[in-house]
């Protein structure tokens, strides 16, 4: 779910060229669609577990995530709450959305902290294929350590990787970018599908 909220913060990056580009550009994000592959190596696996799926969110800290791959999965938040939905099992896990305590989460997804109060750029790598932004968060955050974000020469987004304090690394893929389109009046409601069992942490 962590990982997951940095969705916004990395389309922002799509022609970003420097770190005061990015934070420009994400305050002229309004709402994105993502189509993505996501792998997350834990330090205990040889192999990355692999998913796919959308990713729907808009300012307000709204936001949608269909997995469709290995297993189907929707997580939905309308802002104040978070319901995450596991079809096989019809169980729906409920939580308010302020419980979350990651500075880093507030400033690239929740949109509710400057960036600049958050993230430091500790440096820029270049390469055959473009140049990779290092950010680190300045402030105390009990999850994340690095953020790498790759970007083509033109500025495209190519990927992102996400370095956890325990070892874990999170790389997201971007296949598709769609951004400031007008979402569904639904898309964003947090609606317990009809026989779930309900769950709350």
């Amino acid at each position: 779910m962590k990982v997951l909220m940095l969705f916004l913060f990395m389309v922002s990056l799509a022609v970003a060229q420097s770190f005061e580009d990015f934070e420009r550009r994400l305050e002229g994000i309004r709402s994105i669609r993502v189509d993505f592959v996501q792998r997350i190596q834990y330090p205990w696996q040889s192999k990355p577990e692999v998913s796919k799926g959308i990713f729907y969110a808009q300012r307000g800290g709204r936001f949608r995530i269909e997995y469709e791959q290995p297993e189907k999965t929707l997580i939905v938040s309308d802002g104040v709450q978070v319901m995450v939905y596991v079809p096989r099992d019809r169980t729906a896990f409920l939580e308010r959305v302020e419980r979350n305590s990651s500075p880093v989460v507030e400033a690239l997804f929740l949109l509710s902290r400057p960036l600049s109060e958050v993230f430091e750029l500790v440096g820029e790598m270049e390469g055959s294929r473009g140049k990779t932004f290092i950010l680190k968060p300045k402030v105390r955050d009990d999850y994340f350590s690095r953020v790498l974000v790759e970007v083509s020469s033109r500025g495209d987004i190519r990927g992102v990787k996400v370095e956890e304090k325990g070892g874990t690394s999170t790389t997201i893929e971007f296949l598709r970018i769609t951004t400031n389109f007008t979402p569904s009046e639904n898309l964003f409601r947090v609606v317990v599908p009809e026989g779930a069992r309900v769950v709350r942490p």
